[in-house]
């Protein structure tokens, strides 16, 4: 199963479809330092710079289509300025283009869970007028094991009554549907359901490791070496991972929604 992939950044998303065995015909991401990841995890894979600038006519035919647009104007934690033209979240108009040029199987719409209440219609608006029914549903990082919350909502739309007449019924499934598979590492016993409130102790619920971790930067041998002053070009390449790291998901949350669509397709790989 081939798959595009727009608003990439890091590649974080990206990473969990190919654990579920998805191979990437092109990426489409506007940060620089974003696109050096994407150019060194997936090699000889185009990666473009301007969403605005694709043509889907010209893109290689994918069965998934899959991106998260900018949240930063639909965010609970931003200005909640909305999808008009002139936000960073309206670039959500140039995903809908491409969805209705290529006519990918599937297309995949990760965002925060802030986008439900401002923007959720304008998207099923946007879907229904060329001709793609929706599901949608939000997962919790900490379901699959991650020390923090991090609800994504994610939506998958299909063409208009093609999966209906094939396979009615709910697209995603309940992860314990999903235990029997091949999977990249352990996974929770999860409904669907978010946690159980919005504080530490929720989440510790869902998560069963430690409390307290830390994240290797790259330099294991340092870890637990003497403190020392960084350059400015080491403080400036260090602020472009936490960002790009912020920007993403946990890639096990994307795994869950490539086995759903697997599944849904009537297969699933062995990766």
């Amino acid at each position: 199963m081939r798959i595009g992939s727009l608003f990439s950044g890091a590649g974080l998303c990206d990473y969990g479809f190919s654990l579920a065995g998805f191979e990437h015909a092109f990426f489409c991401e506007c940060n620089a330092f974003c696109r050096s990841v994407l150019a060194r995890h997936w090699p000889g894979v185009p990666v473009y710079n301007d969403v605005r600038a694709l043509s889907g006519r010209e893109l290689p035919r994918v069965d998934v289509l899959t991106g998260g647009f900018p949240c930063q104007d639909v965010s609970c934690a931003g200005l909640r300025r909305g999808m008009e033209p002139e936000t960073r979240s309206g670039l959500w108009k140039e995903y809908a283009r491409l969805i209705a040029e290529m006519r990918p199987r599937y297309a995949v719409i990760e965002n925060v869970p802030g986008l439900r209440s401002k923007g959720m219609d304008r998207v099923l608006e946007d879907l229904a007028r060329i001709g793609y029914d929706a599901q949608w549903q939000t997962v919790s990082a900490a379901a699959f094991g991650a020390p923090h919350i991090r609800d994504r909502l994610f939506i998958v739309a299909y063409p208009h009554r093609d999966r209906s007449l094939r396979k009615p019924g709910l697209l995603f499934a309940p992860a314990r549907d999903l235990g029997a598979l091949p999977q990249p590492g352990r996974l929770f016993a999860w409904s669907g359901a978010g946690p159980a409130g919005s504080g530490r102790k929720a989440a510790r619920n869902l998560y069963r490791g430690p409390t307290i971790c830390r994240v290797d930067d790259g330099r294991a041998g340092q870890l637990d070496g003497p403190v020392r002053l960084i350059s400015r070009a080491e403080f400036k390449l260090y602020k472009a991972r936490i960002m790009a790291l912020g920007n993403g998901i946990t890639p096990l949350q994307a795994w869950y929604v490539a086995r759903c669509i697997q599944m849904d397709m009537g297969g699933c790989s062995t990766a």
